[in-house]
């Protein structure tokens, strides 16, 4: 069977047509059929870097620009220090998109500059730079892309025969009428279907988008977006600390926190780099894998229900392999992304780019580790010292003079500030995270139980 290109499959602006059931008395979407192009944008949320999410978010659209906890002002400061680019490892299978929303440009790669030349093969594979060297010390600087044959494997995630039910709040199931009536009658209260009409509507860029933003804020989205009801904005909560974890056992970064004793609110914290790398790596992280190690308990609006109808899937029966399921569902961060403060169980500290031609299965060099002078796989060059305030915007300190600039900001009198010189572990890496999905005081509310421990030893 010949594959064809993706242009081939689909021309540019498409857009895709979800006839939706509505309830007339309530104005309310009972539920909507779709096929793969749909469900195969819904399963594109998961594998988002956050950091794509929040420069998503904050592109014009109907909804108008929203912001997610502190993961808007966390991006816009790494950008601003040119720290980082978000590459989404699941690209190849989000490139058939009937809509491809996202707009971030594609992966580079490159290969050694004598690959023709030398007797050897070398297989070193560089993504995102050509700065980079080979183990024979020759740049990688080559530019090279996927052959159009593995593009074209990789034709999203769902199979193309399958039809699905997704309701209000986004939770996918497989088409069967029998849970249809069920559902109608017992779930929606529906005795008559004379309060039932049956509309659809065309998909497009702009609505994915409303889309993308109203399924983490609201709990039924559907509505929102092709109703035109205004997004209920689900009110954050801080969930419990019994889930699993992205972090290593043994992360041990000291820091200086300076807490405004009069209302107890840390206004920044100062560390080293290894503290604002720790920061910075939350917007690497797939927003599925994100899900799953949170068991649940995001408190974003109808994401949570969205992975989990995801996960139950049967994957032999809906998904077109066994991979794609796995890109949804764990944390799969490309190797330049691993450091030593975190999980490498649960990374993708290894992939394997084969021409299929020749079926050469080629290394990853560690591409931010040249591209700045740190530790292995850091983001953070020079200088040592860091500023960390409570909805994340990472600043360096250039000089002792930029932390009097950073106090001044607050407008803080100097009796009313104290200093205390704490220890961050993996306990408080897990609550600095979840706080800073659903708040924007990351650091007051993830390290609480710090603020408390230090007012008992007053």
């Amino acid at each position: 069977m010949r594959f064809m290109t993706v242009l081939q499959l689909y021309p540019k602006e498409q857009v895709v047509s979800l006839k939706l059931l509505v309830n007339t008395d309530t104005n309310k979407v009972l539920f909507a059929e779709a096929d793969k192009d749909f469900v195969d944008i819904l399963c594109s949320f998961l594998t988002l870097p956050l950091g794509t999410i929040a420069r998503l978010l904050q592109k014009e659209s109907s909804i108008g620009p929203v912001t997610i906890g502190c993961l808007n002002s966390l991006y816009r400061s790494v950008e601003k220090m040119g720290l980082l680019t978000n590459y989404n490892s699941s690209e190849d299978y989000c490139r058939t998109l009937r809509i491809n929303f996202d707009d971030s440009q594609p992966t580079k790669y490159f290969i050694c500059s004598k690959y023709e030349e030398l007797d050897y093969q070398c297989t070193y594979l560089s993504i995102g730079s050509k700065n980079n060297y080979c183990f024979y010390g020759h740049p990688l600087s080559h530019s090279v892309s996927l052959s159009s044959s593995l593009k074209d494997f990789c034709l999203g995630f769902v199979k193309f025969n399958k039809s699905f039910v997704i309701s209000d709040n986004l939770t996918v199931l497989p088409h069967s009428m029998d849970h249809m009536i069920f559902d109608l009658s017992n779930n929606f209260g529906i005795k008559s279907t004379s309060s039932i009409k049956e509309m659809t509507v065309n998909v497009t860029k702009g609505k994915v988008l409303d889309l993308l933003k109203c399924s983490l804020f609201s709990k039924t989205p559907l509505t929102d977006v092709f109703l035109g009801m205004k997004p209920r904005i689900e009110r954050s909560r801080i969930f419990s600390d019994d889930v699993k974890t992205i972090f290593s056992d043994d992360i041990n970064i000291t820091v200086k926190l300076v807490i405004r004793k009069s209302d107890d609110i840390i206004l920044y914290a100062q560390g080293g780099r290894d503290f604002a790398e720790l920061i910075i790596r939350f917007l690497t992280f797939p927003l599925g894998g994100v899900l799953r190690n949170l068991e649940g308990n995001s408190s974003l609006g109808s994401i949570d229900g969205l992975c989990k109808s995801i996960a139950d899937l049967n994957e032999e029966m809906y998904f077109i392999s066994k991979d794609a399921k796995n890109r949804l569902l764990k944390i799969s961060v490309l190797q330049y992304y691993c450091g030593k403060i975190f999980d490498l169980t649960l990374l993708k500290n290894e992939e394997d780019w084969r021409d299929r031609g020749n079926f050469r299965k080629m290394q990853l060099v560690n591409t931010i580790a040249t591209l700045h002078a740190g530790s292995l796989g850091s983001f953070v060059k020079r200088p040592e010292m860091y500023v960390v305030t409570d909805d994340l915007i990472v600043e360096p300190l250039l000089s002792p003079v930029s932390s009097i600039h950073v106090l001044q900001r607050f407008k803080t009198p100097i009796d009313d500030l104290e200093e205390k010189v704490v220890t961050i572990g993996i306990k408080e890496s897990r609550n600095i995270f979840k706080a800073a999905l659903c708040s924007t005081s990351a650091l007051t509310n993830g390290l609480r139980h710090l603020l408390t421990q230090i007012k008992k030893e007053k």
